[in-house]
C-alpha cells in the first residue's frame, strides 16, 4: 500500500491530506487545513510528513513565494511538484504555464470518478470551471469571482443591505418580497445562474447531447456557501486535488 502526503498550497489556506493507493484506488485516509504562509513551519515543527505514514510527497502551489518555502523543507524527502510539464492530462491551451496548478490536480482527479468528457468546478475566492474533452485532454475553462464575493459585496458597499448566508438561500423564488429575499434571488440565485449557463454552454459543445448532471464535479472550500437545495444531488468531492495529486505522482512514477 502507497501512501502519499498530497499539499495543495492556495493564497491563504493550504489544504493537506494522506491519500493511500493499492494499485487501482485511490483512498484519503486523512486531511487537514493550515495558514499557507505558517505551512512550511509547521511541516517541520509538526513532523507532518512523518505522523502521516506517507512514503513521498505530491504538491501543487500558486503561490511562487510558499513554494519556494516548501522546497527548502523537502529536502531529503521523496516529493514531486505537480506542473504543466509533468501533468498526466495534455493541456490543450494557448499558455500551459499559465494554468493554475491546482486546476491541473482536480482535472486528474476527476478522472477517478468520470470518463471524459466531464467538467469540474472549484469554488474558492474564485469560481474555475475546466473542461476535460472528450479526447482526455484539459481543454479550457472559465474563471468568475466565487459565491463570497456576490454575496458579501453588497452588505460590505451598502449601509442598509445586510449579509446574508447564501446556503440558506430559497433558489424557487423568482422575486424577492423583502430586502433579504431580493438579495438571495440576485446574489445566491444569480450565482448559480451563472455557474449553470457556463456549464450549458460547455456541454452544448462539448457533450453531444448528454446532460452535464453526471458529468460535473465540484469541489473546493466555498461548497458550503452554495445554496442547499441548488446544490442538490449533483457530484461533489472535496478532496478532489487531493487525489489528482496522487494519481499524478502515480502517473509520474510509472507505479502500476
Amino acid at each position: 500500500m502507497l501512501k502519499i502526503y498530497c499539499i495543495d498550497i492556495g493564497n491563504t489556506r493550504t489544504h493537506c491530506a494522506t491519500v493511500a493507493f493499492d494499485g487501482s484506488i485511490f483512498k484519503v485516509e486523512a486531511s487537514a487545513d493550515y495558514m499557507s504562509n505558517e505551512f512550511a513551519k509547521e511541516f517541520v515543527e509538526k513532523s507532518l510528513f512523518s505522523k502521516s505514514g506517507a512514503s513521498a510527497v505530491s504538491w501543487c502551489s500558486v503561490v511562487p513565494k510558499y513554494s519556494e518555502l516548501l522546497k527548502s523543507v523537502l529536502v531529503g524527502i521523496d516529493s514531486m511538484q505537480l506542473t504543466c510539464e509533468n501533468s498526466p492530462l495534455v493541456l490543450d491551451i494557448i499558455s500551459p504555464t499559465q494554468l493554475g496548478q491546482d486546476r491541473i490536480a482536480d482535472a486528474v482527479g476527476a478522472g477517478v470518478f468520470l470518463e471524459p468528457p466531464y467538467i469540474v468546478v472549484d469554488m474558492g475566492t474564485a469560481v474555475t470551471i475546466d473542461l476535460v474533452d472528450g479526447q482526455g485532454r484539459y481543454a479550457g475553462g472559465a474563471i468568475a469571482p466565487g459565491m463570497n464575493a456576490f454575496a458579501s459585496y453588497l452588505s460590505e458597499r451598502a449601509a442598509q443591505l445586510p449579509e446574508i448566508n447564501p446556503a440558506e438561500a430559497d433558489c424557487s423564488l423568482v422575486v424577492g418580497k423583502d430586502t433579504k429575499q431580493a438579495m438571495y434571488v440576485g446574489c445566491a440565485k444569480g450565482f448559480c445562474k451563472l455557474i449553470d449557463g457556463l456549464i450549458d454552454d460547455i456541454a452544448n459543445t462539448y457533450f453531444a447531447g448528454i446532460s452535464p448532471n453526471n458529468k460535473t464535479i465540484f469541489t473546493g472550500g466555498s461548497v458550503s456557501l452554495l445554496p442547499k437545495g441548488w446544490l442538490g444531488n449533483r457530484k461533489v468531492n472535496l478532496n478532489l486535488a487531493h487525489i489528482g495529486l496522487a494519481k499524478a505522482f502515480v502517473y509520474n512514477r510509472k507505479i502500476v
